[in-house]
């Protein structure tokens, strides 16, 4: 651990988290955010547990009610990237506490909500609160995460995010049948503000992030005598002259992150394009295909179960392997090969569930944990403006892919055809992982190849 040792001999604070044993205070932060990525994929999805019965009373169409989510998605993609770069100027901590009690209040907003228009905007809004959470906690869970198991800590609060549209999915059809639909709002209000509230008392700002400032060595000292009391009163804080220049987007786009900054960027594009289209048309698909609507349900099921799954062995893998960006590769390159075999199934419910849950193994696994690596990317003075740029880019590929699907399939395209395209976003995501990895191995003496071990 070279890399996070002062001149001196003393040690970073690199080098004391990584070495000590997790805490009690790494643990309550990492918790609290699990806890708000899972408040956030319930508010994410509970519009869609109330769309019908909102579009019955207030008589919406479909295609009205369409523009109410893609309103939340437009709003998280503007939200990561604004509240990323904030990140970085003022600190995670009081973000994390801001987007989590912001998205709570929107929900509140939308269960007194008197006519499609205000929902429309307090939607978008809350959106805002949402996208603008996920930079921020993934970059203070990365920062409080030993080196050895980051990933692995990433990948456990990314799934929150699916556990809380799971847990929507139990709690909303009694609340909705004994309540009606604005008390799935309320209950999205009541959480996120009471975790908000806890979060003030128990949420740590990074240390990482407190350690660019030599003038916070006060604050340093106090959280690192809760992580590696004997040696934290002896830990140097030396201000490197880049980590003084005010954070921005253009600084990804110098010259040792440039490469890495477009090559995620497109890959999470890439990948949410796919995985939104599949979640989303995978039904329809296997109905088209002449299997039952219980089949067609149990394979959205598996695709969603195979990315948990999947995001286990790769998130291990990442903490574990010399160059991760070709694990990664490796893996969207065998979704690209399931995808392909999906297509030729045929009419079996277990030949294509079967599939579609290796399907989900190697495409939402690899893409789960492509967010987690790109946390280990980016020096922790960009950390909160590298995440939410990738992210903002990643998920505009989630608004665009199922627009692409529904209208190949308008345009007669087969449900085998739509599978065998598919394969190219998978490819090429496999492609340009595998670019990346060979550069990083290329260039293994260079500011580029390094950057990962500083952090």
């Amino acid at each position: 651990m070279k890399q996070a040792i002062a001149r001196d001999g003393a040690p970073t604070v690199e080098a004391l988290i990584d070495a000590a044993p997790i805490s009690r205070l790494q643990i309550a932060a990492i918790v609290l955010c699990v806890l708000a990525s899972v408040l956030d994929g319930f508010d994410t999805q509970s519009i869609a547990f109330v769309a019908p019965a909102i579009s019955a009373q207030w008589s919406v169409s479909q295609l009205e009610f369409g523009f109410v989510f893609s309103a939340t998605l437009l709003g998280s993609v503007i939200g990561s990237a604004v509240f990323g770069i904030m990140a970085d100027r003022i600190g995670r901590r009081r973000l994390i506490i801001a987007t989590t009690a912001m998205f709570g209040l929107f929900s509140a907003a939308c269960a007194l909500a008197a006519n499609f228009e205000q929902l429309l905007a307090f939607r978008f809004l809350g959106g805002l609160g949402m996208g603008g959470l996920i930079p921020n906690m993934l970059a203070l869970a990365a920062e409080y995460a030993p080196r050895r198991v980051r990933a692995t800590i990433v990948t456990c609060v990314l799934w929150g995010f699916p556990f809380g549209a799971v847990l929507g999915g139990i709690v909303s059809a009694p609340l909705l049948e004994q309540a009606g639909w604005r008390a799935i709002f309320w209950l999205g209000a009541a959480a996120p503000a009471l975790l908000a509230l806890a979060m003030i008392p128990l949420m740590p700002e990074s240390l990482r992030y407190l350690s660019l400032d030599p003038g916070k060595r006060d604050q340093v000292v106090g959280l690192l005598r809760r992580i590696a009391p004997e040696r934290a009163d002896a830990v140097v804080i030396e201000a490197r002259q880049a980590e003084r220049a005010r954070p921005g987007v253009t600084q990804l786009f110098t010259a040792d992150l440039a490469v890495p900054t477009v090559i995620l960027s497109i890959s999470l594009f890439l990948s949410l394009f796919l995985t939104y289209a599949l979640i989303n048309w995978v039904p329809t698909l296997l109905t088209r295909s002449g299997l039952s609507m219980s089949s067609a349900i149990l394979g959205a099921v598996a695709l969603n179960f195979g990315g948990i799954v999947g995001s286990a062995f790769f998130s291990w893998g990442l903490d574990r392997v010399a160059r991760p960006a070709l694990l990664l590769a490796a893996g969207y390159g065998a979704a690209a090969g399931m995808i392909a075999l999906t297509s030729l199934g045929g009419g079996s419910p277990v030949v294509a569930l079967t599939l579609l849950l290796l399907c989900g193994v190697f495409q939402i696994g690899a893409q789960l944990s492509l967010t987690a690596y790109t946390t280990a990317i980016f020096p922790v003075r960009l950390r909160g403006t590298g995440i939410g740029f990738v992210q903002a880019v990643g998920r505009t590929g989630s608004l665009i892919g199922p627009v692409v699907g529904g209208l190949l399939l308008s345009l007669g395209v087969q449900p085998n055809e739509m599978l065998l395209l598919s394969v190219i976003p998978a490819g090429l995501c496999g492609l340009a992982l595998l670019l990346l990895g060979a550069m990083r191995r290329s260039e293994r003496g260079s500011q580029v190849s390094t950057m990962e071990e500083r952090q």
